[in-house]
């Protein structure tokens, strides 16, 4: 595999992986929830979406992400291992670092995401304001943990662009 090809693919790899996981914090989620109104009455034209809805479309944006993400992580990792063994001693550490911190978010979500996970797809028994509440302030709280999750994504593409405009 040629090395041009390579930078070319993690970089891009690695984009997608961040600018991706962003999107869904920062745009996919605030939607998830825009049509809640503590207050809002249904006459009121906005729709107060239940528990049982909000946690199925959560659930659907979760499981596409947890389908796509680590895969593509491993990938892009593996790239810059590559990328790393085949630098100069000044980029290599930058490519490792980056490989790290791209599949650094597997173990970010078991260690730190998944007890709130759990809660959100926890079986909603009854689909009362309670629950939608509950179910509201968790998705927040994942939204949160996913930016943090970003983060890692993030300075992966960074050390790796600035270990590709080093050499």
């Amino acid at each position: 595999m040629s090395s041009k090809f390579a930078k070319v693919a993690a970089l891009v790899g690695s984009g997608v992986l961040s600018g991706g996981s962003f999107y869904v914090s920062a745009f996919a989620i605030p939607a998830l929830l825009s049509p809640y109104r503590p207050n809002a009455k249904k006459q009121d034209g906005q729709a107060v979406l239940s528990a049982n809805t909000l946690q199925v479309q959560w659930k659907y944006v979760y499981d596409t992400g947890k389908i796509f993400f680590p895969f593509l992580g491993l990938g892009v990792s593996a790239l810059y291992v590559y990328l790393g063994f085949n630098a100069p001693s000044d980029s290599r550490k930058l490519y490792w670092a980056a490989a790290a911190s791209t599949i650094g978010m597997v173990p970010y979500t078991f260690a730190f995401m998944m007890g709130n996970i759990k809660k959100i797809e926890a079986e909603v028994k009854e689909d009362d304001e309670e629950n939608a509440a509950r179910l509201r302030s968790e998705i927040v709280k994942w939204s949160r943990l996913n930016l943090a999750r970003t983060a890692l994504l993030f300075t992966g593409f960074l050390l790796s662009t600035w270990a590709t405009l080093d050499v």
